[in-house]
């Protein structure tokens, strides 16, 4: 019997790559946080972006490489994310979980 991998994502991990997948080719530090902050209506440090991202890379679920450099005079480089195979997977995999958490719940009204 083949083992299945499991793919435990925190809320901001799920909500990155999840920004990186909306943001194709678009997606570096900038995009990647206003993207989180459209969704979640928070601000998210870059501490705490580049810490998330780095060990998503180191998990293979995101790739990272330079773009070429801005054509303005001393243009600098960013550092463009795009996903793996293994990142597709995990947020294919927690997209699951969300739908059966809700599956059996009723609709109700929070008022």
């Amino acid at each position: 019997m083949e083992s299945q991998k499991i793919y435990e994502l925190t809320k901001n991990e799920e909500l990155i790559l999840l920004s990186i997948w909306k943001l194709e080719d678009n997606a570096y530090g900038v995009t990647i946080r206003e993207n989180f902050r459209r969704i979640t209506r928070k601000t998210l440090n870059y501490g705490s972006l580049y810490n998330t991202l780095y060990l998503l890379v180191r998990r293979g679920f995101v790739e990272s490489k330079e773009s070429e450099p801005l054509s303005k005079k001393g243009g600098r480089r960013k550092v463009l994310y795009s996903l793996t195979l293994e990142g597709r997977r995990a947020l294919r995999e927690a997209q699951k979980i969300q739908k059966q958490a809700w599956d059996d719940v009723p609709d109700f009204s929070f008022e």
